[in-house]
């Protein structure tokens, strides 16, 4: 799997400067060598919040380097099960 498989996708991250421990969700826009390009609702509502506009007739898109990325969470079609919630012990 590589980020440029993604793109399109919807994925969860966490990014510290965003929030240090909460995943984001975020929609992969695109790939660069030094990062990502993403849409992200939570960073839109801010950022027309502070610019006083209740709407954008473009929807903005952002550009997060790897290093300010801590973990990106995808999911793959295949089961997934909680070892606890069945009892067994890892």
């Amino acid at each position: 799997m590589n980020f440029k498989e993604l793109i399109g996708q919807n994925i969860a991250a966490i990014v510290p400067m965003m929030d240090p421990i909460a995943m984001q969700e975020l929609r992969l826009i695109g790939t660069e060598d030094g990062g990502l390009w993403v849409e992200s609702q939570s960073l839109s509502n801010l950022w027309l919040a502070k610019l006083g506009l209740p709407a954008s007739t473009r929807t903005l898109v952002w550009f997060l380097p790897y290093h300010e990325i801590r973990i990106v969470m995808h999911s793959i079609e295949q089961t997934s099960l909680s070892e606890s919630a069945f009892g067994v012990q890892g």
